[in-house]
């Protein structure tokens, strides 16, 4: 898993390197930071006994995000997630507790729109820690993803955003005694700002 996670932080440094090589003469006031604050729902897929024990989902807490624009059209930055879930295991009905912590660090190329509005795309990949604690105890592991995400920015104020954001975790698969899935749909919204 470490030789996954840093040759993704490899492949994106260098795509950076590339993107920032490609920009022209910028002014220094072009160049800024966004960070966001979001909350959501995950969608995880397949059939696996995710289902059984936790339903269609996981909650998306919280997801705190920094991007830095090193030219007007890309930037590069990172997300940390808390998701958590609660259910009952399939056997004996006992409560059960899911944690899923992702760390992706991404490229994202976005675009100016009128009024304020931006739309961004970004491409990237990390690590996931997953906890899930029941009455047979507690399983800790570690998983690499990769992301593709969507998303759109809206400046209220000066400084002050409305962000959403649609994110795709991959790859869909199960650990954890095949209850804690990993990968899924992310949806959520929130607010950020942009300095």
């Amino acid at each position: 898993m470490k030789k996954i996670f840093l040759s993704l932080c490899a492949g994106l440094f260098s795509l950076s390197l590339i993107a920032e090589s490609c920009c022209e003469e910028i002014e220094p006031d072009t160049r800024y930071f966004t960070t966001a604050l979001t909350t959501g729902y995950v969608f995880k897929q397949g059939d696996c006994l995710f289902r059984e024990v936790y339903g269609r989902g996981i909650e998306n807490v919280i997801t705190a995000d920094l991007h830095y624009y090193f030219c007007p059209s890309w930037g590069i930055g990172g997300k940390l997630g808390y998701w958590r879930a609660t259910g009952c295991t399939t056997t004996f009905k006992r409560c059960t507790k899911l944690e899923q912590i992702p760390f992706t660090i991404s490229l994202r190329g976005i675009s100016q729109c009128r009024r304020g509005v931006q739309l961004y795309a970004s491409l990237g990949g990390g690590v996931m820690a997953i906890r899930e604690k029941s009455y047979l105890g507690c399983v800790k592991a570690n998983k690499g993803v990769g992301e593709v995400e969507a998303g759109l920015i809206y400046h209220a104020r000066s400084y002050f955003d409305l962000t959403c954001a649609f994110r795709y975790l991959f790859p869909h698969s199960c650990i954890c005694s095949t209850k804690a899935d990993i990968g899924g749909i992310d949806l959520r919204a929130g607010i950020g700002f942009t300095f």
